[in-house]
């Protein structure tokens, strides 16, 4: 006998098998809701054929496709495939089976406008539907004030709407930037000091935020885990004293002590929920929320009422030495004392960052087509990223009047090391993109301006690579016989670029006939005595004739340049500084090579034995050797100045260099400094001033970045607080 599934059963088995996914109206195979059209159509079977069952495909309003499926098998719970087929089977006893003059029931998908439309046979109503999108409104509004607490700027200020395309407008009827559209908050936040550039002197004793400490990461996690801890328990303590203030005056004011006493054990039993307590009047949950979580809490809180309880008694202390009979301007001393212990302490930690501007200091100014200021020469924006990225900053800037440089605690230790002229070996460390060329450029602006001369290779790369042609120095030689080579081209134009800065600062200062013989000779000295005007009796010829001849002549330039660093280091009338960046770059595989040096021309002559930077080399105290290895040395001190080198993360030198390198400079006994990321306050700085000098987004932003503590947070997240990636993420 055949049979068929009756209208019930398809029913249920649509209601079971699409829980998740209901079917709804049909009119002419199609939905009026957002559900998958089924229709079905039975034919007539026996119990060894099959049964055609056919659904349209999603979104197909005449076509079907006809799965057959064998009978006989009880009905199983199945889903709706990609095309909208559902399967199933049936026993010959099941209930739901009915006779062949029952098909005339079925309606096929041109048939099924008989649902009513506010209901249909699964039990939905159109308040339903209401209800469902009631709650979806309610997802998307919880959604978008989630997205809101990230802190993203998610609006583009800078994003071309299809009406501004349509306007017609171009870049020249956008409206200019200035100045003026800063935001006060920014105006007031960055400070500058006052004489543009700082002395090295007045660098050294400048008072500076604390940096933020080394990334636990980079494998000595000691000094973060302290500072950690020092920021946290300094929370803690503002937070207890904001609350023992008020009470402390009641219970100083009681005259019974068994009151007092009591009064005391009060507020330690209050003071921690007191605490943990969020501020209503602040948005900051740092102390109710991540602080009061911790496992010693309690006991944070505990010591820092106890703290501030001692500085209390001390206070009182010193109020009680007084006479009642002492004078008045006495009495207000002892206040003064006693103000000056409640208050915070005007060290370091409550100091705010001070940017240097070079282009305010007396005098400078910029060479035409470029951005870097005169007193940092020979520094210059390279078109392939150049040393550092540094000068990209002065160069995305709308306000061009300025050249600004934050002075940090790596800067003013820098300084202290220069300034007093002992041992002044500098070996500065730090991420990619931390500023050290930033710190090294702060460094030449202030040494300049305290009158050093200041020999300043900001390029490092480019010189270890790009040397045109060496060639063998047949009068030099070192003490175990092996020769010296020389780069005369590059040593031309350092000749000229020292000449350049220092013109004014090299009068008067002459290189001994000593010196100078143990560079040159005697051809050498005669083509000298010829470009000479006057030469000297003595055989001294002055270091401004030596620097004009080695900037003109490339054959006697590499000797010029030999003899002028060397007296420099060894004359004791004025300062002399040498400042050398991407220092690792000389101490990686060499790219320089001559058969003098080795008749195969397979190894690479060591930096120390070419004439451009073996003075640098031999004041740090660290050679190559030819094996390879780097070995620190009895350094050639500088008898008056000192020597800072900085490492580079932005070029390809192979690490197993830079790390060996840092070991020697630090068994050397050189001072090592290490730049670090940014901390909060000095991101939030940095904030600002790329808003008054008008960078990427902000400068249009009229301070709504540097108000939005989310969105300043999320860029010091994004960038590690590290200042170049930092300019990345306010200008993409």
């Amino acid at each position: 006998m055949s049979q068929v599934a009756s209208t019930a059963a398809l029913r249920r088995l649509f209601q079971r098998s699409t829980r998740h996914q209901v079917v709804g109206r049909y009119i002419s195979g199609t939905t009026t809701r957002s559900f998958r059209p089924v229709a079905y159509v039975v034919g007539n079977h026996d119990m060894n054929r099959n049964v055609n069952i056919s659904t349209p495909p999603h979104n197909t309003s005449n076509t079907t496709t006809t799965t057959i499926i064998p009978t006989a098998i009880k009905i199983q719970r199945r889903n709706f495939g990609k095309g909208g087929l559902a399967q199933f089977d049936m026993e010959d006893d099941d209930e739901d089976m009915i006779e062949m003059e029952e098909i005339a029931d079925f309606k096929s998908a041109e048939d099924m406008d008989f649902y009513d439309a506010t209901t249909d046979d699964f039990g939905l109503t159109m308040a339903d539907i209401q209800d469902a999108e009631k709650i979806e409104a309610k997802r998307q509004a919880i959604r978008a004030e989630i997205d809101s607490r990230k802190g993203r700027l998610w609006k583009d200020r800078l994003e071309l709407t299809d009406a501004d395309w349509a306007s017609g407008r171009s870049l020249d009827d956008l409206p200019d930037w200035s100045d003026m559209i800063c935001s006060r908050v920014s105006l007031e936040r960055v400070q500058v000091h006052p004489d543009g550039i700082p002395t090295l002197e007045q660098l050294a004793n400048i008072s500076l935020p604390p940096t933020a400490p080394p990334h636990p990461a980079l494998g000595n996690p000691h000094p973060y885990v302290k500072q950690r801890k020092s920021v946290i328990f300094q929370a803690v303590s503002n937070a207890v004293q904001k609350f023992a203030e008020p009470k402390m005056e009641k219970i100083l004011a009681m005259e019974n002590w068994v009151e007092k006493q009591d009064a005391i054990d009060d507020l330690f039993e209050h003071v921690s929920d007191a605490v943990k307590k969020p501020d209503t009047k602040s948005d900051d949950d740092y102390m109710s929320v991540a602080i009061a979580s911790m496992p010693n809490f309690p006991k944070l809180v505990e010591r820092a009422l106890e703290e501030y309880l001692r500085k209390v008694v001390k206070n009182e202390k010193l109020s009680l030495k007084s006479d009642v009979a002492e004078s008045e301007a006495s009495t207000e001393g002892e206040g003064e004392d006693r103000d000056e212990l409640l208050l915070p302490s005007t060290s370091d930690g409550e100091a705010v960052p001070v940017f240097m501007d070079l282009l305010k200091a007396e005098g400078a100014t910029v060479e035409q087509g470029s951005v870097v200021p005169k007193i940092l020469n020979p520094l210059k924006a390279h078109h392939k990223d150049g040393p550092g990225r540094m000068v990209e900053e002065w160069e995305l800037a709308a306000n061009d009047r300025t050249r600004r440089i934050m002075c940090r605690e790596s800067i003013r230790e820098i300084a202290s090391v220069l300034h007093q002229n002992e041992d002044s070996r500098v070996f500065v460390t730090g991420q990619k993109g931390a500023g050290k060329t930033a710190a090294l450029a702060a460094i030449v602006a202030s040494a300049r301006t305290s009158g050093n001369i200041v020999l300043y290779m900001p390029d490092g790369d480019r010189l270890r690579k790009h040397g045109f042609y060496i060639e063998p120095n047949k009068h030099v030689k070192s003490a175990d016989g092996q020769r010296y080579f020389d780069l005369p081209v590059l040593s031309k134009e350092v000749c000229g670029q020292l000449i350049e800065s220092h013109a004014q600062d090299l009068e008067g200062m002459i290189a001994t006939k000593e010196n100078i013989d143990k560079y040159i000779s005697s051809d050498q000295r005669k083509k000298l005595n010829k470009e000479i005007s006057e030469p000297a009796e003595d055989g001294s010829i002055p270091l401004q004739d030596l620097l004009r001849i080695g900037s003109e002549n490339v054959g006697l330039a590499a000797a010029c340049y030999s003899i002028v660093v060397k007296s420099l280091m060894n004359q004791t009338e004025k300062t002399f500084t040498i400042v050398a960046d991407e220092f690792n770059c000389y101490y990686d595989y060499g790219q320089y090579f001559h058969a003098e040096h080795d008749p195969s021309v397979e190894r690479s002559i060591p930096p120390n034995r070419i004439n451009l930077f073996q003075p640098i080399m031999d004041a740090m105290g660290l050679e190559k050797g030819d094996d390879g290895s780097i070995n620190s040395k009895e350094p050639l001190p500088i008898k008056n100045g000192g020597i800072v080198v900085g490492l580079t993360g932005s070029h390809a030198v192979a690490r197993k260099f830079t790390n060996e390198l840092t070991d020697s400079a630090s068994l050397s006994g050189a001072n090592i400094v290490h730049v670090s990321q940014y901390s909060a306050l000095e991101a939030e700085h940095i904030l600002a001033n790329f808003e008054i000098v008008g960078i990427g987004r902000l400068r249009f932003d009229r301070g709504e970045t540097v108000m939005d503590k989310n969105e300043v947070a999320y860029l010091r997240m994004v960038s590690g607080g590290y200042g170049q990636a930092l300019l990345d993420a306010c200008v993409c």
